[in-house]
Parts: structure tokens; sequence; C-alpha cells
């Protein structure tokens, strides 16, 4: 063989083995690639669940704590002032209890549980869980005995001024963050699961797994997978199990010692990822490419002028592909983060909301949440495609045609003003309920789209009904005292007709006409008597709905039911209408408008008393009621020269469970529903400020005209 022959095979052979060596390094740089796009794939599923369970904690704690700052700490105890709270915040954040324990060991329980004798809330876990963290925070998960529920106590402590009262804990059952996560697909064999530092497993598929196992028990292979959670918050680990390679990603969830994990079987996450890039198609390039390489260093013989070009035309296309394939990674990484987490938010949104979601074009529904299904009495696909108008009564209790309303409203909220209202519904089987609802509109691929979030109020508006009638009942032993005051002088004249019988027999006086006048003036007084308990029988009985009424008529009856005690306490009570109409109607509920008054009034005495007791000078107790037409207002006023309302308290008169009274003489909620009453059913006005003399309460309603009173 000749030198040059030599010299072109020297040659061959040395661009073969180059050849070789770039694709051989070029295939290695791309499995690096593709295994850390397999790892932040896992990553990101396992960062954005972790998310979604964030916003979950968030929520409950901060029901939590606005519970917390709503108690009243100086009232501390077993009564309304502390249990309503508690009760309100197991409905809100649907804890199953909500509770205190105090310093000295006892327990104030929203629920209504007793404790077993010698129970000591200072030596429980939340109780020592809350004091030792001083913040809100949460304890170790557990299986309820009751339900067999995962259970996880939320605790706050309760400091006031700098001193710890007590701890406030709340039970939630982690049923809705077990279902969200363990929904979560990840590819076709893989799941997620939750589990402590300590590798303590807190929710997991296999249910058997739960608060019972570890995750160096069930996967021997991770035995040291503590040390890689102390190390580092997030990362990837590869691990066998039954003999098949499997990759688990982890990620700690903010503020707690529990990890996020996703574990999936190499070759499916390999398999997943050759369905979203083009890393493989390179890889299967560089394989191909690398044995021709090798074809090539065996067969030598083959032109060294081809195989120079032919490793130019490689060199340049592996370049290309590096480069290609490197923007491909980049813009799949960014899609697969901001895919995951919009769907994160999404699922948070439809999934872990309390409120029912719809989502409408124009008024037709196009999406809707689980809370809407369960709301409604109906499975999503019954409500998707209907108009929202099928879901309103046609008459809102006001007196207004739901669908116009709803019309005007949607008008506003198509300026960009989001609206907020009361509203009734009505579920699919024809009963209705009362709603908040949040409603406002938004551009969604360049279509106009109608976001409504319902809330459920029956509960609180029935509570509130019930916090009315109880407020009338508070009253009635003040009532039973003013039917006996009204009774007393029937009763003294009755008392003398019987004795004068007696008188006509012995002096031969009964005649016809005797009998007569004595049976017409007897009933006269009998007839009197049954007014009066009508007139407080019907006051104790709760409106059945909303109505025309006349304001007049129903101050002059409130005043009657009051007439009793202002005599007795010998006040003047002056009225003054100013107006040329012999009725003035409004629309609401008559009977809770009379006891809006009743209240007033009673205040108004309460006022003159303690005045009367602090200042020995005053000689006579006033009060003016007035009444004003406006043409579209009916405007009440009632006025007295009592003690008035220390200026620091103005604020406060509205507020429930507040008094100036004192617990032996006063709940605190008679002006609170009076506001409601009037504010919220009435959609008037009241309000409370001094004069001169004393204090003045102020009633503006709706006027309507007797046309209207007649039709409503």
């Amino acid at each position: 063989m000749s030198i040059k022959t030599k010299n072109i095979l020297l040659l061959m052979g040395v661009l073969s083995v180059v050849s070789l060596t770039v694709v051989g390094i070029t295939y290695r740089s791309t499995s690096v690639v593709i295994e850390k796009t397999i790892a932040d794939h896992q990553l990101a599923l396992a960062n954005n669940r972790v998310e979604a369970t964030e916003i979950w904690l968030g929520q409950q704690m901060r029901i939590l704590n606005a519970t917390a700052e709503s108690i009243p700490y100086l009232r501390l105890g077993n009564n309304p002032a502390t249990l309503e709270p508690l009760t309100m915040a197991m409905k809100a954040g649907h804890f199953s209890d909500v509770y205190i324990g105090l310093n000295d060991g006892t327990i104030i329980d929203g629920a209504g549980w007793v404790p077993p004798a010698g129970y000591d809330t200072r030596g429980r876990p939340w109780f020592l869980e809350a004091q030792s963290a001083g913040k809100t925070s949460f304890t170790t998960p557990y299986i309820d005995l009751v339900t067999g529920e995962l259970v996880i106590a939320l605790v706050t402590p309760l400091d006031y001024e700098g001193e710890l009262v007590g701890v406030m804990a709340a039970d939630t059952i982690l049923d809705s963050l077990v279902e969200t996560l363990l929904s979560t697909k990840v590819g076709e064999t893989g799941y997620l699961f939750v589990t402590h530092k300590d590798g303590t497993i807190i929710i997991h598929p296999q249910r058997d797994y739960v608060m019972k196992a570890k995750l160096q028990s069930i996967e021997p292979d991770l035995q040291q997978i503590t040390d890689n959670f102390t190390n580092s918050e997030a990362g990837t680990v590869r691990y066998l199990h039954s003999g098949i390679e499997n990759l688990l990603a982890y990620k700690q969830i903010s503020n707690t010692d529990w990890y996020l994990c996703t574990t999936i079987p190499l070759q499916e996450a390999y398999s997943l990822s050759r369905k979203t890039t083009l890393l493989f198609a390179a890889e299967i390039v560089l394989r191909v490419l690398a044995g021709l390489a090798i074809l090539t260093l065996v067969g030598v013989g083959g032109s060294g002028v081809v195989l120079f070009i032919s490793k130019r035309r490689f060199e340049s296309t592996i370049k290309e592909h590096v480069d290609h394939i490197s923007g491909i990674s980049a813009d799949l990484r960014w899609n697969i983060n901001k895919r995951q987490e919009v769907e994160t938010r999404y699922q948070t949104l439809f999934n872990v909301a309390n409120d029912a979601i719809l989502v409408s074009k124009g008024m037709k529904i196009i999406e809707c949440n689980n809370k809407a299904s369960d709301l409604f009495g109906g499975a999503r696909y019954s409500l998707i495609g209907r108009s929202e108008a099928d879901l309103f009564p046609d008459i809102q209790p006001g007196g207004i045609n739901s669908e116009e309303q709803a019309k005007a409203i949607l008008e506003q909220a198509a300026k960009g003003q989001h609206q907020y209202y009361e509203w009734t519904f009505r579920r699919l089987n024809g009963s209705e309920f009362p709603a908040e609802v949040s409603l406002k509109t938004l551009q969604l691929n360049s279509e106009e789209l109608v976001l409504t979030s319902i809330r459920d109020i029956s509960k609180r508006v029935f509570a509130e009904k019930q916090l009315l009638q109880n407020q009338k009942m508070a009253a009635m032993g003040e009532m039973l005292g003013a039917i006996a005051h009204q009774w007393r002088q029937p009763l003294n004249i009755l008392s003398t007709y019987i004795a004068s019988l007696q008188a006509a027999y012995f002096n031969q006086a009964i005649d016809q006409q005797f009998v007569k006048t004595l049976v017409g003036n007897a009933d006269t007084q009998i007839q009197f008597m049954s007014k009066t308990i009508d007139d407080f029988r019907n006051f104790f009985k709760p409106s059945k709905s909303k109505r025309a009424f006349d304001v007049l008529e129903s101050i002059d009856h409130a005043i009657k039911l009051m007439e009793a005690q202002f005599k007795q306490a010998k006040f003047n009570l002056r009225i003054d209408v100013e107006t040329e109409e012999t009725k003035l109607f409004a629309f609401g509920f008559q009977s809770e408008f009379v006891h809006v008054v009743m209240n007033i009034l009673a205040n108004a005495k309460d006022a003159i008393e303690e005045r009367f007791n602090s200042d020995h000078t005053m000689s006579e107790g006033k009060i003016l009621v007035s009444v004003k037409d406006s043409g579209s207002e009916i405007n009440l006023q009632v006025r007295d020269n009592g003690c008035g309302i220390p200026k620091h308290f103005l604020p406060k008169v509205f507020s429930p469970y507040f008094t100036t009274k004192g617990t032996q003489s006063g709940t605190g909620v008679g002006l609170y529903m009076s506001k409601i009453i009037i504010e919220n059913e009435m959609r008037g006005r009241l309000l409370a400020e001094n004069t001169n003399d004393g204090a003045m309460f102020s009633i503006t309603l709706p006027q309507i005209n007797s046309k209207e009173a007649n039709h409503a």
C-alpha cells in the first residue's frame, strides 16, 4: 500500500474518530437536557399543587384570625357574645368545631360539646402548640375517631394587653384538600402524596398508610429521603420500586413541615416528555448519526472527500439542532409553568371555593363549579346551557321583576362596575333561597363573559329572623306588666259591677233596664280587655311576608302598646304629623316595623328614667314623635329629653351585642336588629344622634303611593 493511500486512510480514520467523539459528546449533552426537562416537569407539577394547598391553608387561617379579632375579651365565657362568632366561623370555614381554651383550664365550645370530668385545656396538644408558636399555626393531622376523616386543628393565641388569655382552635376536615390533591393526574400510573419531614404519610391514595406508615418503610430504597428534606425544600430523587426505576419530586409547603411529592415510573416520565418535546427526536438523530460514524470508521476505504464534507455538514446540523433544541426547551418549560399556573388557579377557584360560581355569556350559563351544582340541586350538565333567569323567581321579595332587574345589573357591570347585591334564587326543585352575589364582567379570548359568585345566606337570614323573634320575646316580661296595667282599671270596674248586684238584690232594684245596663257596661270592659290581648298577640306573631302597610297606623299601634308604661312613668308623649295624607304607605314587614318603633320608644323611656335618677332638678320626661311626608320618602323622628348617648358610644350603638345598660337589663341586639330591618329589609335608613335636650333617632323609608300599595 502506498504512503499516499496510508495517509488517506489514516486521515479518514482520524476524522471518523473525531466525528464519533463529537456525536457522543452531543448525545450526552442532549440526554442531560432531557433528564433536566423531565425533572423540571415533575417539580413544576409539585410546585403548583403546593400553591393550591397554601391558598387553602391561608383561607382557613384568615377565617380563624378574623374570628379571633371579633371575640370580646372582656366578656369571654359561655354567653352569646362569645358563642355567636364561634358558630359563624364554623359555617364560614366548614369547620367541624371551633372552640376556646381558657387559662383556667375550661373550654368554650361552639358546637356545644361538654367535656368529661377532669378535662383541662392547658394540657391538650392544640393549646400547647399555640402557646409554643405564639402565632396562628396548626397541629399534626390525625384520624377523627367519630368520622374516620383526616383532621387538623388550626390554633391561634388570644392575647389581651400583652397577656395570653386563652387559645382559639378550629377543627377542619381535610376532605376537600385530599380530594383535590388525589384527583391530580401524574401520567397514567403515577400519583401524588403528602408526607411529614420525618417521612410520616399524611395524604396518600392508600388510606391504610395515612398517619400509620412512613415513606422509608413502604419504599426501602428511600431510606435517606429525610436527609433530602432537610437539605433542600425542593428536588428530585430516583429510586427502585419492585425492580422498576421511579422518579420522585418533592416540594415543601410554606410555613409547614409537610412535603408534597409526586412519583412516576421513569420510563413513563420519558414517554410523557416524548409527547411534548423534540429533544427525543434529536436523540434519535444523534444515535443514527453515531451509527453512521461507526460504519464510516469500519469502512475507512470510503472517500475522504465525502467524509470531510459529511463531517462539516454533520457539525453544522448538530449546532443547528442544539440551538433549536435549547430554544424549544426554554419555551417548553415556560409553557408548562404557565399552563400549570392557569390550571392551578382554575382548579382552586372551582374546586376549593366555598361559593357557587357561574360563568355566563350574556345570561346563558356556559360553566359552573361543583358548589353551584350542590346549591341549585342539579348536575353540572343540567345547569350549563340554561338562562340564569331560569334560576330566578318571577318577582324578588322587594316586589321588583327579577329578569328586568338582572338586565339592569348586567348593564352596570358591562360599564366595568363590580356589582354586589342580595338576591333570591330558585333551585331546580322550585324551592327558593336568599344569597349574596358578586358579579363582574371579564374578557376571555375576545369574548365578554360574566362571572357570578353566589353565597347562600339562608342560615344567616333565618338566624336574623330568629334573633328578632327572640328580641320580641325578651320584651314579653315588660309587655306582661303593660297588659296588667291596661287591665287594672277595667277589672276594678267589673268588680264594682259585681258588687252592685248584691246591693241591688237586697234593695229589690234589679229590673230589666238595670240588667241590660249592667251587662252592656260589663261587655264593653271585657271587649276592651280582649282587644288588648289581640294587640299583644299580633305583636309577638312573626310576619310571614313583605307587604304594603300604613306607617301612621303602625306608629299608632306601637304607641298604644307602650302607652301603659308611659302613663305609669308619667311621661309626656306627643305626636306631630306633618302631612295632608291620611295614610302613608311603605313596603316591608309591618310587625317588625312596629317592633322597631317600640324598641326606640323603650330606649327613650330608659334614657329619661336614667336622667331622672341622676338629675333631681328634672321635672318632666318628654318624648316627641314627628312624621313628615316629603313625597318620595317618609321621615320619622323620635326625640327625648333623656341622658343622651355618650359621644364615644355613638359609632357603636348599632353594633350587635353592644349595650350601655349592662348584661342584667340589656341584650345589645335591639338596635342592631332594628337597623337590619330598616336598611336591609325595607331599603331605608336608621340614624342616631344627640340633640341639645337628649337623643334623636331618625327613620327614613321609601314611600309608595296608594295605587302601588293596592297591588303590592
